[in-house]
């Protein structure tokens, strides 16, 4: 797996690799583009992704709509709102830091905007203020915006139209915080500040409780939060924690500079965890905590989880996973092969005496498309192999148009099973480096290259 400090046995680059559940590397899907031009932020509505572009807020749903002028920060929360005869409207509720609180439905076949004014009035008659919100969550059947220093505040229980300015709940440790994050989990709602973790448990505003998760460190950002049912996962400026403790020691090397950009997205179904950091996607599989690979994802802005589809959007516009041993396709229908690269650190096999050794033999079990081959290059003492040497990943065929048309074609098993594949470098040194590269669909299950030591040139 990938380390960004030497470590004997795991790799310098996983490019374009990701853990599996049992703990092998593999290509990741290709990625597709769903929407084109540069996005300055995201956040998903279903299927459909609410986005900041050209400093307007665009609503993508297949197609862009113009919705309105940006504002300083782009968080969003989908809410079914009761309307009438116990009917629901799909709303999308949005803190810009900028304006009152508002949300977007669509109506009679059109996007409609409107701001939430509140039920709840003074004396005189006057709807108290709703706090202009730069972070929101939903939760227990209420809204939830943070906003200010260390507050947070709620609607009523299904009426997001209500809210008491009692119902406020103050988060403060020893060290003064904004908050700046949110995110829902089961029967807690997590508040990341600047300065700590929070969980709010409870049921309505007569019995919330807080309870300070972590004091180390605050929360990297207003995306530096996400979770599964039952675990949830936070970025500091130090690293990535789990209830569980540290998770990060492996690409700690990475936290080392001023973190100007930090966000967490979890893909369900893969199993993922998406950890974006000044534009390096790392990904660790949730069954493998610890454990990471890296995606080249074109200097990326930021990640969201859309409720069939994980991806990225940056300065190359809006990218979801898709199918494994498929190119990368641009939204005008162009296909890009990828790289996947595993690089191992330099290793020093042979310590003692002079130090000299062999690499005789390097044996690989992989997993891979039948479409193509993967190389593999030598670096003894800082210099390659003179030439590449090509291997295959499968001894399935890839079936021909002519025998699909003839009906003879058998079909492929996916995923095909494993394969032994044997090289002979022959090269004497003494430190060794392993580069394998593929344009199609690699899993690495195991790499065991073979040193004879002690002979010469």
């Amino acid at each position: 797996m990938l380390s960004l400090h030497h470590q004997q046995g795991k790799l310098r680059r996983a490019t374009n690799l990701i853990p599996t559940g049992d703990g092998t590397l593999g290509s990741r899907p290709g990625a597709t583009q769903i929407v084109a031009g540069e996005i300055d932020a995201a956040a998903p509505w279903g299927n459909r992704l609410l986005l900041e572009k050209q400093s307007r807020i665009v609503v993508w749903d297949g197609q862009e709509t113009d919705i309105a002028a940006a504002g300083q920060v782009l968080q969003a929360s989908p809410y079914q709102a009761l309307t009438a005869n116990a009917q629901r409207e799909d709303r999308l509720y949005i803190a810009d830091g900028t304006r009152p609180l508002w949300y977007l439905a669509y109506r009679n076949g059109g996007y409609v905007a409107e701001t939430v004014v509140n039920s709840v009035r003074d004396a005189g008659g006057v709807p108290y203020d709703i706090p202009t919100p730069n972070t929101i969550a939903t939760w227990r059947s209420r809204l939830w915006i943070g906003y200010g220093q260390n507050r947070v505040q709620h609607c009523q229980n299904n009426d997001p139209g209500q809210w008491d300015p009692l119902w406020t709940v103050e988060l403060q440790g020893k060290k003064q915080g904004r908050v700046n994050a949110m995110f829902p989990l089961r029967d807690t709602l997590a508040v990341g500040l600047t300065t700590s973790v929070w969980g709010i448990a409870g049921t309505s505003q007569y019995n919330w409780q807080r309870d300070e998760m972590f004091h180390d460190a605050g929360t990297a950002g207003p995306r530096a939060l996400a979770g599964t049912l039952d675990t949830l996962y936070w970025l500091t400026s130090t690293g990535l924690f789990s209830k569980g403790g540290y998770l990060a020691n492996d690409i700690r090397d990475a936290f080392a500079p001023f973190l100007s950009q930090a966000e967490l997205a979890i893909d369900g179904r893969r199993r993922l965890l998406l950890c974006l950091m000044n534009a390096r996607l790392f990904v660790m599989h949730l069954d493998q905590p610890g454990t990471f690979g890296e995606i080249d994802a074109a200097n990326a802005y930021g990640l969201f989880t859309m409720d069939d589809y994980t991806g990225w959007y940056g300065p190359n516009g809006a990218w979801v996973l898709g199918e494994l041993d498929s190119p990368d396709r641009s939204l005008d229908g162009t296909d890009s092969d990828f790289t996947s690269v595993y690089d191992t650190w330099e290793d020093t096999p042979n310590p003692h005496g002079n130090g000299r050794a062999v690499l005789n033999r390097i044996r690989f079990v992989v997993r891979g498309s039948p479409r193509g081959s993967a190389s593999y290059t030598s670096y003894v003492d800082g210099k390659a192999a003179s030439a590449a040497k090509a291997f295959t990943l499968s001894d399935i065929s890839v079936n021909t148009w002519a025998e699909l048309l003839a009906g003879t074609a058998t079909g492929q098993a996916w995923p095909v099973p494993p394969v032994h594949r044997e090289l002979a470098p022959r090269r004497p040194g003494r430190v060794f480096r392993h580069v394998v590269e593929s344009p199609v669909h690699i899993e690495i299950v195991h790499a065991a290259p073979e040193y004879r030591f002690g002979e010469e040139e």
